[in-house]
């Protein structure tokens, strides 16, 4: 039986890699490098006078030049969410091109995770965990003149992503947590919370999150929210190059005086971001030059590198899943008893009829590992994964009062990263068929499920998401496990018991400890299906030389070096 669904698996891919291949073009001949110019010649020795002749005026030594981004980057990716530029009208898939826009409060190191100072020149977290003071740095200006941007410009960000009308990612649990914003000077902000909360910078107010992105308060009041998504104005080194419609590039181009930015001066002058959804689009586009970089799957990557191309890699930046809709029992309106994966014996079923390290070499080419638990991968990354056996799944459909299985919705769509999702979705698909479930494969896209998920409706299905490893786990909890939050898959009174215990541990040793605890009830729950965490491969241009994105999303674009 093992066999047939790997070779099943194997030979989905296989049709899948050669529908999608593309010819190979023949690399453009690299440029010789210029010839090496002769040394200069010795001068010969002084001779002596009788006297001193009459020296010139010392000519002035020229002044370095300042640099000047040139050039144009074309990046195409497989999806740009919800198109908007507003840090609270949508959700963090957007940050690739939000974030060369807006500067953010503190930023993550790419090696590290460290938190780095950002917008905010050093912050501090008060003994109880409940007050958070920044320090914001002076002389940062917005584009097209609208001013130094100051404490208050912080605090008007906030307020608008906490919002009832905002749809931003980390809006709810902000609204849960934030009590209040106060600037008691131009450059001093104070956040008190309503709970204590060790997490809030690297969870949320990083960038890795919409959550700390600042725009200005005239512009946005003066404006309007309509007028200020169209064009929107931040302190980043970019902006819009013209108004965007829905669908087409997204083409971005260096702000004036971009050369004395407080944060970086980019090498290259205009970046667009091209929409396209089809991987094998993607990698044809790579070939001919129109695309300087795109996620590609990992069936071609050795496609990308015979064409003279190269890969980069972001190690074990997404963590695929598979996502139960209608199990967050502490809410009436996101719990369905009469699902059958309300049952825990039904979730643990589910896990155990999978083969992750066959779908890790196959899908993945070996750039992933099993998990036991996806999230987060830097408390959690011990846990080991849930054995294949069949005969324990069928014995746990059988406990449940599935010994003939029951019909499962699945729905599937790509992302950034993610364009393994729906082949991942069809594996999963074939090891579930083989236990006695009725899965029926549901194309659909992100917007899609994110506005059921929002709206209480995502009770009758399951469905692939890629996952992320968050710089601070408590985040990733909030985003799973918090009931306040619509996009909780799982919440009962113990969830919520063990949860809250982690949450208010202040001293970090005993949180990690706790947090660990809390992985291995999470995995015995079985609250999500857990698969794998994957290496991110990105196929880019020979324009494209030093680049280290985060983790979670491709960021850091503005960084890009030229060779």
């Amino acid at each position: 039986m093992k066999g047939r669904i790997i070779f099943a698996v194997i030979i989905l891919i296989a049709v899948i890699a050669l529908v999608s291949c593309a010819t190979p073009t023949t690399a453009p001949a690299p440029t010789k490098p210029p010839a090496p110019t002769s040394a200069p010649a010795a001068t010969s020795s002084p001779v002596a006078t009788s006297a001193p002749a009459a020296t010139t005026a010392p000519t002035a030594a020229p002044k370095p030049s300042v640099k000047q981004p040139t050039g144009t980057l074309n990046i195409a990716l497989s999806t740009f969410e919800s198109e908007t530029f507003l840090p609270w009208n949508g959700g963090v898939a957007r940050q690739s091109y939000l974030l060369m826009i807006y500067d953010v409060l503190v930023y993550s190191d790419p090696k590290t995770d460290e938190q780095k100072p950002g917008l905010a020149e050093k912050w501090e977290m008060s003994a109880d965990g409940k007050t958070w003071t920044f320090y914001i740095r002076k002389g940062v200006q917005f584009h097209d003149g609208y001013g130094e941007l100051t404490a208050e410009d912080v605090k008007f960000s906030f307020e608008k992503m906490i919002a009832k009308e905002s749809v931003g990612s980390p809006a709810q649990l902000l609204r849960n947590i934030i009590d209040k914003v106060e600037t008691p000077d131009p450059y001093t902000v104070v956040v008190s919370l309503k709970t204590p909360y060790v997490g809030l910078v690297g969870g949320y107010l990083n960038d890795t999150n919409a959550g700390g992105s600042i725009v200005s308060k005239k512009y946005v009041t003066t404006v309007g929210d309509e007028k200020a998504n169209a064009k929107p104005v931040g302190t980043g080194p970019y902006m819009l190059a013209e108004e965007h419609k829905k669908g087409g590039p997204i083409k971005l181009t260096t702000v004036a005086g971009v050369e004395k930015h407080w944060r970086v001066t980019p090498d290259y002058q205009n970046v667009n971001f091209l929409l396209v959804p089809e991987e094998a689009t993607r990698v044809a586009m790579l070939k001919t030059g129109e695309a300087d970089m795109a996620p590609i799957s990992y069936d071609s990557i050795d496609t990308v590198k015979q064409s003279g191309l190269s890969i980069v890699s972001i190690p074990k930046n997404w963590s695929p899943l598979i996502r139960f809709g209608g199990i967050v029992t502490t809410d009436p309106k996101r719990y369905d008893a009469n699902n059958p994966w309300a049952k825990k014996e039904v979730r643990q079923a589910l896990n155990y009829a999978i083969d992750r390290a066959a779908i890790a070499k196959t899908i993945f080419k070996g750039e992933a590992t099993p998990v036991g638990a996806s999230m987060p991968l830097n408390v959690w990354s011990e846990i080991p994964a849930y054995p294949y056996d069949v005969a324990k799944a069928k014995q746990l459909l059988t406990q449940a009062g599935y010994p003939n299985g029951f019909p499962l919705p699945l729905r599937t769509f790509t992302t950034n990263p993610g364009a393994e999702l729906p082949t991942l979705g069809e594996a999963v698909a074939l090891y579930w068929k083989a236990v006695g479930i009725d899965v029926k494969i549901v194309p659909s896209d992100w917007n899609t499920v994110r506005g059921d998920l929002l709206g209480a409706k995502a009770n009758s299905y399951l469905f692939v998401q890629r996952g992320q490893p968050f710089v601070d786990f408590q985040a990733g909890f909030d985003l799973e496990y918090d009931a306040a939050n619509m996009f909780a898959i799982y919440a009962t009174p113990e969830v919520i018991a063990k949860y809250t215990q982690v949450k208010g541990e202040l001293d970090p040793k005993k949180r990690e400890q706790l947090a660990r605890e809390f992985g291995l009830f999470v995995k015995d729950e079985a609250t999500n299906v857990f698969l794998v965490s994957a290496n991110e491969p990105y196929g880019v241009s020979k324009k494209v030389g030093q680049w280290s994105s985060i983790r979670m999303r491709p960021q850091n674009i503005e960084l890009i070096a030229r060779p």
